[in-house]
C-alpha cells in the first residue's frame, strides 16, 4: 500500500545536509512495513535491528556511540554490509534501547555518508520522560498515522476519483452527482475500515467487514496488551478504563471529555498522567479547547477542557460495538456525530494540523479552529446533510472570519464566506491548500 510519508522519505534521503530520523507512530500503523519497503527499494542494503527481538544488539550500545566502531558490530549482527551512501540503517523499536535514540547525535555530526532511522511503536512514550536526553537539534521527527481516505482510495484503485475530488476542491464547484454519491458511500466504508493497514489490507482481499472486525479487535487487544506492559504500574489500571471509555464520551451532546465517565470522584490529577500516557502512545488524539479564536491559538489554550479521539475511527466503531450497518446507511447519528468528528481530528492530525475547538458558555461550539497566516477558520464537523447550526452562526456573528468550512456530506459549494466540503474530501484541507480556498474581502 503507498503512504504519502514515502515523498518525505525520499526526499530525506536525497538531502545531502540530512539528519538522522526517528519515525513515530502507533503499534501497526505500518512503521516497520513501510521502512523495510523503502530501504529495498530505495538502497543497495539495508542494515536491520529490532531491539526487542534481539536484546544482545543493546549491548553494542552501551560504551562508545562513535559510529565509525558502531556500524561494524551492526554489521556482524544483521549481516549486512554497510556502504557509505547506499545503506539504510534502521534500528526497530529504538525505545527499548536510550542510548541508541542518544547514538542519532554522532550519527548525525558524522562526516561519512550515513542513512539511519529509528522507530518504534511506544517512542512517544520514551521521548516524553522526564530522565530521557534526546539529541534536540540533530534528529528530525516523523510521525505516521493509519491510512487517510486518500490512501484508502488508492488501495482500492480509485485513483481516479481521487483526481476528479481534487479538481473540485481547487474550483469549489460541485463535483458530478453520481461521483458524489460514490464518494460518499466509499467514506462511510472508510469509517467502518478504518485506516490500520491490516484492517484494510483485509478488506481489499475480502470486501467483507466481518474479517475486518476480527482484525480491529485483535489491534484493540493488542493495545490493552501494550498498556498492561508498558506504563507504569499505577497507570495501567487508570490509562485502561481511560481508553475503554471514549465511545461514551462521544456520545454525549457535548464531546468535552469528562473524568467522571470514567469512575465516580475521577479527576485530572488521578487519571490526567495514564491520559498523556494514552497520547504519548499515539493512542488518542487531543483536542484542546482556546478561551479565544486569536493569533496564536496555542496561546490560548485552555489545559483543562479537551476532547479526547481513538487514533481511528474502524477503532473506535469496533470498541463501540457499533454495527457497521448502522454507518454504511448514515443511521444512529447522535453517536455518529463523535464518530465523524473522531474521522476529522485524524484525518487533520495526518496533515500535522493542530486540533483546537472553542465553545462559548454552553451556547456555541466550534468543532475545529485552523490557524492559516493571520486567520483563524472554523470548521463546522456535520455527519450528515443537515447543515443547520446556530453554532456557527453565533461564531460568524461574534468574529468575522473571513473563511469558514462546513464538513458534511453535501457537495462542494461556496457561498457568503463558507466553503462547503465533502466530508471524502477532509484529505485535502493541508495546511498548503487551506491557504488556497477563498476568503472575503475583509472580516468587517
Amino acid at each position: 500500500m503507498y503512504r504519502k510519508l514515502e515523498r518525505k522519505l525520499e526526499s530525506w534521503k536525497d538531502n545531502p545536509e540530512r539528519a538522522s530520523m526517528l519515525l513515530i507512530g502507533a503499534r501497526q500503523t505500518g512503521k516497520t512495513y513501510l521502512l523495510t519497503s523503502f530501504g529495498r527499494s530505495s538502497f543497495e542494503s539495508m542494515i536491520y535491528i529490532d531491539f526487542e527481538k534481539t536484546p544482545r544488539a543493546r549491548e553494542i550500545f552501551d560504551d562508545s556511540l562513535d559510529p565509525d566502531i558502531l556500524i561494524p558490530q551492526l554489521e556482524v549482527i544483521s549481516g549486512k554490509r554497510f556502504i557509505e551512501g547506499d545503506t539504510l540503517i534502521f534500528l526497530d523499536e529504538i525505545q527499548a534501547c536510550p542510548r541508541a535514540i542518544t547514538s542519532l547525535k554522532y550519527f548525525t555530526d558524522s562526516p561519512r555518508n550515513i542513512h539511519i532511522i529509528g522507530a518504534g511503536s511506544l517512542l512517544g512514550v520514551a521521548l516524553e520522560r522526564s530522565d530521557f536526553s534526546f539529541p534536540v537539534g540533530k534528529v528530525i521527527t516523523e510521525r505516521l498515522y493509519p491510512l487517510d481516505f486518500e490512501e484508502f482510495l488508492m488501495a482500492l484503485g480509485k485513483d481516479g476519483l481521487l483526481k476528479m475530488c481534487r479538481d473540485s476542491f481547487l474550483a469549489m464547484a460541485a463535483i458530478p452527482s453520481a461521483v458524489h454519491e460514490e464518494l460518499v458511500s466509499l467514506y462511510r466504508s472508510y469509517l467502518v475500515v478504518g485506516g490500520m493497514p491490516k484492517a484494510v489490507s483485509t478488506y481489499v482481499e475480502s470486501r467483507s467487514y466481518l474479517p475486518v472486525g476480527e482484525v480491529q479487535k485483535g489491534i484493540l487487544s493488542d493495545y490493552r496488551n501494550d498498556i498492561a506492559k508498558y506504563a507504569d504500574d499505577s497507570a495501567k489500571v487508570l490509562a485502561q478504563r481511560a481508553f475503554d471509555t471514549i465511545p461514551a464520551q462521544l456520545a454525549k451532546e457535548n464531546h468535552k471529555f469528562q473524568y467522571n465517565l470514567i469512575r465516580k470522584g475521577a479527576t485530572s490529577t488521578i487519571f490526567g498522567p495514564s491520559i498523556e500516557w494514552l497520547c504519548a502512545a499515539g493512542l488518542t488524539l487531543r483536542c484542546s479547547k482556546v478561551t479565544a479564536p486569536d493569533i496564536p491559538l496555542k496561546a490560548y489554550e485552555d489545559i483543562s477542557s479537551f476532547k479526547l479521539y481513538l487514533l481511528d475511527t474502524g477503532l473506535l466503531i469496533s470498541l463501540a460495538d457499533m454495527p457497521p450497518e448502522i454507518v454504511l446507511n448514515g443511521y444512529g447519528e447522535r453517536f455518529m456525530g463523535g464518530v465523524t468528528e473522531c474521522y476529522a481530528a485524524a484525518s487533520l492530525s495526518a496533515d500535522d494540523i493542530p486540533l483546537y475547538y472553542w465553545e462559548s458558555s454552553g451556547k456555541a461550539e466550534i468543532d475545529f479552529l485552523l490557524q492559516d497566516g493571520l486567520d483563524v477558520i472554523p470548521v463546522e464537523v456535520k455527519a450528515s446533510d443537515h447543515v443547520r447550526s446556530r453554532s456557527l452562526s453565533v461564531y460568524r456573528d461574534g468574529f468575522r472570519p473571513r473563511l469558514s468550512i462546513r464538513l458534511s456530506t453535501r457537495n462542494f459549494g461556496y457561498e457568503d464566506g463558507i466553503a462547503s466540503i465533502p466530508l471524502y474530501a477532509l484529505w485535502l484541507l493541508s495546511k498548503e491548500n487551506i491557504a488556497r480556498l477563498p476568503r472575503q474581502e475583509s472580516k468587517e
